[in-house]
């Protein structure tokens, strides 16, 4: 009985397209310095001048006081909540 040839497929491995975050975050430029008064949107980039560190914003919403919040990934410190400013 004659075995069957195994045949290799070439490789055919293509590079990953660069993701949708990276270039938005390029295409917003330098970061914003956060000030509690200002008022900031989901995909931001913000300067805490404390910490010395670039974060993104998560997300943003308001408590129940009306307080209005947002959650925010820094590079160095990790996930923060911060204030922003209030609902007008």
């Amino acid at each position: 009985m004659a075995r069957a040839k195994t045949v290799k497929k070439a490789d055919t491995k293509q590079p990953d397209p660069p993701r949708k975050k990276e270039k938005e975050k390029a295409a917003q430029g330098a970061p914003r310095e956060y000030a509690q008064g200002e008022t900031y949107e989901e995909g931001e980039m913000i300067y805490h001048k404390v910490w010395d560190d670039v974060g993104e914003v998560l997300e943003v919403g308001t408590t129940d006081d009306g307080i209005r919040k947002m959650k925010v990934h820094f590079e160095k410190v990790g996930v923060k909540n911060l204030r922003m400013g209030q609902v007008g």
